[in-house]
This record gives structure tokens, C-alpha cells and sequence, in this order.
């Protein structure tokens, strides 16, 4: 099946609603002139046929008759037939004679009073090489003659009032005029004809401005199709400059930033690809040379075994750390780690994790100071084992990044439907141009303190609290310290235990 291009159906839309409204037009003005043509004609052919009639009815019925005061156009017709139907007087045609019957289908109703309308093909147009009959229209109206009662019936004097005669009108005769119709078919084919050439016009102009609407939208489009084209074949510096409207403007700029976020994912995951292959190639260098040492028998004495034989197991140890990372990163990222989330007290898990990490922060002479500001036991509603993770990943990183003889603080409170938590340490501070890709995958500020990282503790505490639908902020200034401060859903007594 073939597919247009959005120019062309651009256009022919505009051609289609354009041809579809002139048609209407014409459509509607012709039929609406055709009535109110006939309309006026009827009440014009009938004001004629009342004055003929009182004409007649008084009487002047000769040649001074002022006929062809009436008669507006050389080609009408004038008749007058008596009671009976017969023509007693005709002008304007030698098709009807004078003793022939003429109007036998419309007599009953003038002699009835009413006034007759019939359009028909009464005339035929002497012009014409071979007869043709025209449209025409017929209007006939009862003649009322006046009579005495009394001469009618001189001996009823009931019908006298008062010793004066009564009169009243009778219908005696009946009045045709027949005019042609032609004149309103040669207006209706002059605007036809005045239509034909204001469609050809309007056609050619919404042409012209179709085609410059279609090429203004569709231009800009074939631009960002090429953009988008060049940016899935990896080409992410394809730039989009467009004068165009707002709508497509802003599609263009989408286009750009996408751009960028496709240009930082591409540099992450060469990143990523990079570190992941340096981070286990570390490692790996290690259990191959210590234990091609064992195997080969190079071990001089038993403590150098044992020594080896540890550094295989650091790093063992290391690098199923580093695996099970990266899988529970991509599990928590992909959807597949389901939060199992359970009411447990924030306050409790603190003072546990806070036992648990102190000794490594002694070493240093680094204290950690805990602060609970609501004062109640800081019930919340998550996943224990992770929200546990999500503290010593962050108490962690605080005692790596602190000061000799530093200070850790944490603080807790309930605020609204929400607990928070802050971990501040006041160590050196991230620098401002490092704190949007902390939470990037291995990304790792100062490598010389974080030897033994992986770089993916923070992504991972950032999707865990994400996967809780909830948010964690970070506060930092060069030489000053970092704060991180994230919340999660307070327990209330209408939670559904085991909703996740």
C-alpha cells in the first residue's frame, strides 16, 4: 500500500475542505436564490392577477383594458376564461385561442376563492431553432363581480335590510397570468458560472498556501527525522536548529537534550564497561598470580601461604561483593527486586547499625552521634532489610569521607506521613561540578580513600528509596561537609501488613 508524505496530505486536505466548502457555498446559495426568486415572482404574479381582476370586474373589459401596463416582460401570457373554463380573452400567445378551455384542473378552486400556483412548461421560446418549452409559472386568481340580491331574486324579501338592497360579490370569472422562469435559471447559471471561475481561483490560492504551510510543517520534520535518524546510528552530536512554531521548536529542543542524555548514558556505559573491567581485572590479577604462586610451589614458609592465601580470600570476597552489586542494581533498575515491607522501628535499626559500624569509625577516632528529635520509636512501613542497607551504605560512606577525630551526626524525626533521616559528616565535601553523577555507577570522587569500593553504593541506596516512592536529597560544600537526608512511609494502624 503507498504512503504519502505529510505534504501531500497536508495539501489535499486543505484542497478537500476547500472544494468541500465551495460546493456547500454554491449548493446553498443557488437553491436559496431559486426560492427566494420563486417567491418574490409568486407574490409579483399575484398582486398583477388581483389588478387584472378588479379590471375585469368592473367592467373594462375591452381593448382600453390597461393589460400591458401589467404584463412586465413581452414573453408573458395573460388569460381570462369564464366560469366554465373557456378563454374569453388571451394576449401574449397564439398556442391558446379564444373559445378553448384552458385552466379546467384549477376552476373548482377559484370559484372557490382561492388563489392557483403551478409550475409547469407553458411557453415555448421563440428564439429557439428547434421548440422548446420553457420553465414557467402560472398564477391564477377569481374574479368577484358585484350583484344586486334583489335583481337576482326580487321576491325574496327576506335578503332585503332596512327597504335597502344587499349586494355581494360572486365569482364570475377567473384571471391567468404565465410568465417564463428563464431569467432566474440565467441568474442561477450566472453564479454558477461567477462560482466556476472564484473556484478555480480559490483552488490555485489554498494550493499555493497549502504547499507553504506543508513545507514549513514538513520541513522542520524531515530535520528532526535526520536528527533522530543520525542519533540511532550513535551519531549523538546531530544538533536541530528550527524557526519554526512553538510546538515543533520544542519537539526540536526534546530532540537535542535527548541528545545529551544519550550522549551521557553512552559515556556511562563505556564508563561503566571501563571500570567494571578494571574493578575485576584487580581482582582477578590477584587470585591468578597468588595462586599460580601456590600451585607452583614458591611459597617460601607457612606464613607467606597463609598470607597469600588471605589476599585470595580478600579478594574473593571483594569481587562476590562487587558481582552481587551489580546484580541487585540491575534487579532493583529492571523491577524484579520486590520490596517486602513490613512496620519496624527506624530508631531501633539506627542504634543497631550505629553499634554495628562505630568500631570502624574508633579506628579513626571518629564519633557518631545519634539524635532522635520526635522522641517516639519512628515506626515506618518499608523494607527492613533494605532500608538497613540503605544506613550502612550511608554511615559508610560518611566515616570514609570524615576527618580524622571528625563527627558523624544522625538525625530522625516524623514529619506528616513521612520519616526522615540525615547522616552529616564534616569532612571534605563534594565539590559542586561532582555532585550530579554521585549516584552514577562506579563513579567514585576521591579513589585514594575508597580503595575498596565498588563506586555503586550510592546508585544502589538512590533506586532502593526510589523503589519506595520516596526521595533522598544531598547538601554539600567544598570543606564543609555532605548531608544526606531521605525519607519513607510512616506505619499507621490502616497499612495492610505485607503491602508492597
Amino acid at each position: 500500500m503507498r504512503s504519502y508524505g505529510i505534504s501531500f496530505k497536508l495539501w489535499a486536505a486543505i484542497i478537500a475542505m476547500t472544494m468541500a466548502l465551495l460546493v456547500f457555498i454554491l449548493i446553498f446559495q443557488t437553491e436559496f436564490l431559486n426560492d427566494f426568486y420563486y417567491e418574490m415572482e409568486i407574490e409579483q404574479l399575484e398582486k398583477d392577477c388581483i389588478r387584472l381582476s378588479n379590471y375585469v370586474a368592473k367592467g373594462q373589459y375591452d381593448f382600453t383594458i390597461p393589460y400591458y401596463s401589467v404584463m412586465r416582460r413581452v414573453n408573458d401570457i395573460i388569460i381570462v376564461t369564464d366560469r366554465e373554463g373557456i378563454i374569453t380573452y388571451v394576449e401574449g400567445t397564439n398556442q391558446y385561442n379564444l373559445g378553448h378551455r384552458f385552466g379546467l384542473v384549477h376552476i373548482e378552486k377559484i370559484l372557490n376563492g382561492e388563489i392557483v400556483h403551478e409550475k409547469g412548461k407553458m411557453i415555448r421560446n421563440p428564439y429557439s431553432v428547434w421548440p422548446k418549452e420553457m420553465d414557467t409559472l402560472l398564477v391564477g386568481v377569481p374574479v368577484r363581480k358585484t350583484m344586486n340580491i334583489a335583481q337576482k331574486n326580487r321576491q325574496s324579501l327576506s335578503e332585503s335590510y332596512g327597504g335597502e338592497t344587499l349586494k355581494r360579490p360572486e365569482i364570475s370569472e377567473a384571471v391567468y397570468i404565465i410568465t417564463t422562469l428563464e431569467y432566474m435559471q440565467t441568474t442561477i447559471d450566472a453564479i454558477k458560472k461567477q462560482f466556476a471561475y472564484i473556484f478555480i481561483i480559490a483552488i490555485a490560492l489554498a494550493s499555493a498556501i497549502s504547499f507553504f504551510l506543508s513545507q514549513g510543517f514538513s520541513k522542520p520534520l524531515k530535520l528532526i527525522n535526520n536528527a533522530a535518524m543520525e542519533i540511532s546510528k550513535g551519531n549523538y552530536d546531530a544538533k536541530i536548529n528550527l524557526r519554526s512554531s512553538r510546538e515543533i521548536k520544542e519537539l526540536g529542543d526534546t530532540i537535542n537534550n535527548l541528545a545529551k542524555q544519550l550522549t551521557r548514558v553512552e559515556q556511562i556505559r563505556r564508563e561503566f564497561i571501563a571500570n567494571v573491567s578494571h574493578e575485576i581485572r584487580t581482582p582477578l590479577s590477584y587470585l591468578q598470580g597468588y595462586s599460580e604462586v601456590l600451585q607452583d610451589g614458591l611459597v617460601e614458609s607457612e606464613e607467606d601461604r597463609k598470607k597469600y592465601l588471605g589476599i585470595i580470600m580478600d579478594e574473593t570476597v571483594r569481587l562476590k561483593k562487587m558481582v552481587d552489586e551489580i546484580l541487585q542494581l540491575s534487579q532493583i533498575e529492571a523491577g524484579f527486586a520486590k520490596l517486602q515491607s513490613v512496620p519496624f522501628s527506624m530508631d531501633v535499626m539506627i542504634r543497631i547499625t550505629i553499634d554495628k559500624l562505630l568500631p570502624y569509625a574508633l579506628k579513626r577516632n571518629i564519633t557518631i552521634e545519634y539524635v532522635n528529635i520526635s522522641g517516639d520509636a519512628l515506626v515506618c512501613y518499608a523494607d527492613e532489610d533494605k532500608t538497613k542497607q540503605v544506613l550502612i551504605n550511608l554511615i559508610n560512606n560518611a566515616t570514609k569521607h570524615s576527618l580524622d577525630y571528625g563527627n558523624i551526626l544522625i538525625s530522625a524525626y516524623r514529619q506528616g506521613h513521612n520519616i526522615n533521616v540525615c547522616v552529616r559528616d564534616f569532612g571534605e565535601g563534594i565539590a559542586e561540578v561532582d555532585l550530579p553523577f554521585i549516584w552514577d555507577r562506579f563513579y567514585i570522587i576521591d579513589k585514594k580513600k575508597s580503595e575498596n569500593s565498588t563506586g555503586l553504593g550510592l546508585a544502589i541506596v538512590k533506586d532502593i528509596i526510589n523503589a519506595h516512592g520516596c526521595e533522598i536529597n544531598v547538601k554539600s560544600a567544598k570543606g564543609e561537609g555532605t548531608e544526606f537526608c531521605f525519607y519513607l512511609p510512616a506505619y499507621s494502624e490502616n497499612m495492610r501488613i505485607g503491602e508492597e
